[in-house]
């Protein structure tokens, strides 16, 4: 299980060519692709992890999440080996150590508690009915959390941004992004990249 979750992270069961021979049809991203070969679609450890950044991340900076995600590892952990909390370590945090609006926070108490000794059950499925998770959630979660290769987060700001920066632009992201299947997460990827 290890070596599968390890695989997962860095995307290793990729087919670079057969990606690149979709992607590269499409000429505002053949640019990307020539810059960046290879592109690799990398994740978290488990989909807990995943949905647990995922959350925190809702409507703020990468930065931002990075630090509220650092300082869970410092709360919950040795400090000489932090280590990303599991769902136990985030539940027993009282309402205080959660740096973000109460409604994420609920969210993420409840995400904790219901797969407490358990996080392994948790699917895409339950993420999406959990309540403060939404479409946006659930596609970032199949990307870094399942390692889904035909996720794309139509409503995320960042490819919003990168999309409005490529040249040609035919249409709209979500209209463009129906023709990069079934390999919109790696379309996802190099968009995020050229930011």
């Amino acid at each position: 299980p290890v070596v599968a979750a390890v695989r997962r992270m860095f995307d290793l069961d990729a087919n670079p060519a057969a990606i690149a021979a979709t992607l590269g049809a499409e000429p505002a991203l053949a640019p990307l692709l020539a810059r960046y070969p290879g592109v690799r679609s990398p994740g978290s450890f488990s989909v807990f992890e995943s949905a647990v950044r995922a959350i925190v991340g809702q409507q703020v900076s990468t930065e931002a999440a990075r630090t509220i995600c650092s300082r869970f590892a410092a709360a919950t952990s040795d400090a000489d080996f932090p280590v990303f909390p599991t769902a136990h370590d985030l539940a027993g945090l009282d309402d205080g150590q959660f740096p973000m609006p109460g409604r994420r926070r609920e969210t993420l108490k409840l995400l904790s508690q219901t797969y407490c000794e358990r996080e392994e059950e948790l699917s895409l499925t339950a993420l999406a009915d959990l309540q403060g998770v939404g479409p946006w959630t659930v596609a970032i979660v199949a990307i870094r959390g399942v390692g889904e290769p035909d996720a794309f987060p139509t409503t995320d700001l960042g490819l919003k941004k990168a999309w409005e920066q490529t040249i040609p632009r035919p249409t709209s992201l979500q209209k463009q992004s129906e023709l990069w299947q079934p390999w919109r997460s790696y379309a996802a990827n190099l968009l995020w990249r050229s930011l």
